[in-house]
């Protein structure tokens, strides 16, 4: 079974780059690395994924470790709208998650998952 971890939750301010680290040792070859969010009161929504390479797009960045085993991804002008749930998901072909939640909050407020 893949597994990840990340923190609990992260702390910024706004307008600053967050990095969310996510941890993923027992990662195979097959296994893309996804990356959601959850606003409140909402559902999961997709925010970036990536297999071996790092990848941009217009909100975030994820980039991943040359052996795979952990990836970051990348807020990189943070505001009070990206404060959610982030989970960092691995999935493969046959349809099997291992996911694990950080809670990103802005600076000043702390709260858990």
């Amino acid at each position: 079974d893949a597994k990840t971890t990340q923190p609990n939750s992260m702390e910024s301010n706004e307008e600053e780059p967050v990095h969310l680290p996510c941890n993923h040792s027992t990662i195979s070859g097959a296994d893309y690395i996804y990356w959601y969010r959850q606003l409140p009161s909402q559902g999961p929504e997709y925010v970036i994924h990536g297999l071996t390479s790092n990848v941009n797009n217009r909100m975030v960045s994820l980039t991943i470790a040359e052996d795979r085993k952990s990836s970051t991804l990348i807020l990189h002008h943070a505001t009070l709208r990206d404060a959610a749930v982030y989970y960092c998901i691995l999935r493969d072909h046959s349809g099997t998650d291992g996911a694990a939640a950080v809670q990103y909050l802005r600076g000043g407020e702390k709260e858990g998952i």
